[in-house]
């Protein structure tokens, strides 16, 4: 086989195995997604070295759209809250008067549970929902190392790892 062959299968090979990996990642994931709602666990060598950690960290908190959908309306109440400095001439709102704006809303809404304020009028607010904390593998300095030592000394079985099936392969 020429040494071009040869480069490109490594690199067919390599492509399949990175596929075959995000795979096995995914359900090792789920697998803890399912086991941990929330932390973190450690992964050990059998000779005690860290491998790594997985945490599962708490749900974040969706951050509310807001959207102007009548300035007409929406201006006598900004002069009235925030004084006519946050209005230009051009009978538009300043960004000062925009970031006022929205900061007044954010913590009406933070303080509203569940999501009910009052709003000024021309304003609208949807909040997202929630996205579900999903784990992450945070990996040691030497996991390269550390992992090539499992495997040659039999603690790993690679196959196992990448749902390799298909029975005996001939060395």
């Amino acid at each position: 086989m020429s040494e071009i062959s040869s480069a490109v299968r490594n690199l067919a090979a390599i492509a399949a195995a990175k596929q075959l990996l995000a795979k096995a990642e995914a359900a090792a994931k789920e697998e803890l997604s399912a086991e941990l709602k929330r932390g973190t666990v450690y992964a050990h060598t059998a000779g005690g070295e860290e491998l790594g950690y997985a945490t599962v960290p708490k749900p974040s908190k969706p951050k509310p759209t807001i959207e102007v959908v009548n300035e007409a309306e929406l201006f006598a109440w900004m002069v009235d809250q925030f004084g006519d400095e946050v209005i230009e001439t051009k009978v538009r709102l300043t960004e000062q008067g925009l970031r006022s704006l929205f900061a007044h809303i954010e913590s009406a809404v933070a303080l509203a549970e569940p999501f009910d304020p009052t709003l000024p009028p021309g304003v609208e607010v949807t909040i997202p929902p929630a996205k579900a904390p999903t784990p992450r593998f945070t990996p040691a300095k030497n996991v390269v190392e550390l992992v090539q030592g499992m495997y040659f000394r039999g603690e790993l079985d690679l196959d196992e790892v990448l749902a390799l099936e298909g029975g005996d392969r001939d060395d």
